[in-house]
């Protein structure tokens, strides 16, 4: 069985497996051959019944090990009956090991296993059940019911028991429910075929935002799409034996290679016809959008640039106003690898200077020395493990312009988070990160010596703990206040009020982190606005500040599962057709 350990820290392990076998029976199976030939040779005994089942055992799981750490994102591929899906299960604890051990930390969350739902309740009683079971507090559950029953899309549904629900409303329910939560440990067995294109955005977008609560993502698809946008690192299981396990871009190219021509296509993407105001920065991935939108935004020979680790947007969120301020551009890596855009980007921006941010676990070793062979520029690192860490050494080596006000954020804020970093970047402010449960005695020390008159924390005074609130106050001496208010877009709609008209205005997901920070420092740069808006359609208060601004062109940063033609469509009306046409 799984062995359950105490909580650990960032980057330590959380699945530990070794020499894993896993073997169970399969009963039944009988004389092959036509009817007729069977008929004619069965026993009094077989024709009565009583015929012995046949037992076969299968070998699904073979002398397989590996080391899962805290915050990694792995998928686990393989052509049918490779013993994905049983590997899964077997850390899950759902099927005990046959030989060899594995240890888990935590709880692990096996995605549509754990929301075990009843048929006979309604879907509020499961929502519950199901979320109680995740380790949720009834007052938790409440505060999240409506979030959970809007992203299922369910409706008033909700109240109706599940046995009148098609498979599609229970699975999406089930996905909604298990993602309430943050496990420590969650695995996802094909989850993200479920429902329509709208809905698959929306469920990679909110493990996108699991995997920056720093819990261990695993995933078994058979697209490989999907494996590209969420993991950074890739498990190949072929007839229960592990081939291959490694960075993304390294193992998903071997097993694409053994795959026949025709499992090698790409699926198509979503039809997109050009609309006249329009430009798509976009590409199969997060990190492909980012290098398309730094394409057309910086020429060669910058300044420098900064590399940051999409394994922990949070930290990035802490860079992004000073990229913006310095006019840098972001280039992203996973821990374990650079991929082929941030390559071709980083050759091509012919930095002067770059600067990586974050420790081992955000960027190892063999990244850094990866990154030090494609620049001719000296490779500088900055940071550890620690956000708050991180920030305070970001801080003393790029002061803000304004040092009046400081933003402090959590490393889980939600959808507010990106859009703090968008109003720093335009103010010159610094955005700083700290833990719940502790503030590094860096950044106080760096907090002190900035001496800002007042520390705005992202949230509600509950978000907070005392003892954080109480040290950083006395520490400083400055104000403490909470905010801003107000939604993200909302936020981001007001903040460009003093733009000037009839320029370019970009757009992103507010939900989605790379995309998102990277456009804002690419509109400092370019002086464009940014807009947030919904995956699926435009608030009205971003289509008030589009009509105001009245703009030439409309650029969406994001992939075209991100922000949907539909939706390129809408914002292409809402360009003024004189610049449309010109």
């Amino acid at each position: 069985m799984a062995e359950h350990t105490p909580d650990v820290t960032i980057g330590d392990p959380t699945v530990i497996v070794s020499h894993l076998d896993v073997k169970y029976a399969v009963y039944g199976g009988g004389r092959k051959g036509s009817p007729s030939a069977q008929s004619e040779s069965r026993s009094l005994k077989d024709a009565l019944g009583r015929r012995e089942p046949r037992v076969r055992e299968v070998h699904a799981v073979k002398d397989v090990s590996f080391v899962a750490r805290h915050g990694e994102s792995i998928g686990i591929i393989g052509r049918n009956g490779s013993g994905k899906s049983t590997l899964l299960r077997a850390v899950a604890g759902l099927i005990p090991p046959s030989a060899g051990r594995l240890w888990v930390s935590g709880e692990p969350s096996l995605l549509g296993v754990n929301a075990v739902l009843m048929s006979k309740l309604s879907g509020e009683r499961n929502i519950y059940v199901g979320a109680q079971a995740l380790g949720l507090t009834k007052e938790q559950i409440r505060e999240r019911f409506d979030d959970i029953v809007e992203f299922s899309g369910i409706g008033d549904a909700v109240y109706l028991p599940m046995n009148t629900y098609s498979s599609g409303m229970g699975a999406r329910l089930r996905f909604a429910i298990s993602t309430a939560a943050a496990p420590d440990v969650l695995m996802i067995d094909e989850a993200l075929a479920t429902g329509d294109a709208d809905f698959r955005a929306k469920s990679a977008e909110r493990i996108a935002r699991i995997r920056e609560q720093a819990g261990t993502v695993f995933l078994v698809s058979h697209s490989n799409g999907n494996i590209r946008q969420i993991c950074d690192r890739v498990l190949w299981m072929d007839q229960g034996r592990l081939i291959a396990d490694g960075p993304t871009e390294e193992v998903l190219p071997l097993y694409e290679a053994t795959l026949p021509k025709r499992s090698k296509k790409k699926a198509a993407p979503l039809a997109e016809p050009e609309v006249p105001g329009t430009r798509r920065f976009g590409g199969e991935s997060r990190v492909d959008v980012a290098t398309s939108l730094s394409r057309h935004t910086w020429e060669p020979g910058v300044e420098g640039a900064f590399v940051v680790s999409v394994h922990k947007v949070a930290t990035a969120r802490v860079v992004a106003p000073i990229a913006a301020r310095l006019g840098w551009p972001l280039l992203w890596v996973r821990p374990g690898s650079v991929p082929s855009a941030t390559r071709d980007e980083l050759r091509r921006l012919e930095p002067r200077r770059v600067v990586v941010v974050g420790g081992d676990e955000l960027v190892n070793p063999s990244t850094r020395e990866r990154l030090e062979d494609l620049s001719d520029a000296p490779v500088e690192s900055i940071g550890d493990e620690d956000p708050g860490v991180t920030s305070a050494a970001l801080l003393r080596a790029f002061p803000p312009q304004d040092r009046s006000v400081v933003h402090v954020t959590l490393p889980h804020s939600g959808g507010r988070a990106p859009a703090i970093s968008q109003m720093a970047a335009q103010t010159g402010r610094a955005v700083v990160v700290c833990e719940e449960t502790h503030v590094p005695d860096e950044l106080v020390a760096a907090l002190t010596e900035l001496a800002p008159g007042r520390l705005m924390l992202d949230g509600n005074e509950e978000d907070w703990s005392l003892d954080i609130v109480q040290r950083l106050e006395s520490a400083t001496g400055a104000e403490i206040s909470f905010g801003p208010t107000g939604g993200p877009m909302a936020l981001a709609a007001d903040l460009s009020a003093d733009a000037s008209a009839g320029g370019r205005v970009l757009v992103s997901a507010h939900t989605t982190g790379v995309e998102t920070l990277s456009a804002i420092v690419a509109s400092a740069h370019s002086d464009s606005p940014l807009l947030l808006l919904r995956s699926d359609r435009v608030p009205a208060a971003v289509g008030r500040a589009i009509e105001r601004l009245a703009p030439r062109e409309i650029g969406l940063v994001g992939t075209t599962e991100g922000l949907s033609p539909a939706l390129r469509a809408e914002l292409g009306a809402l360009v003024p057709s004189s610049t449309s046409e010109a």
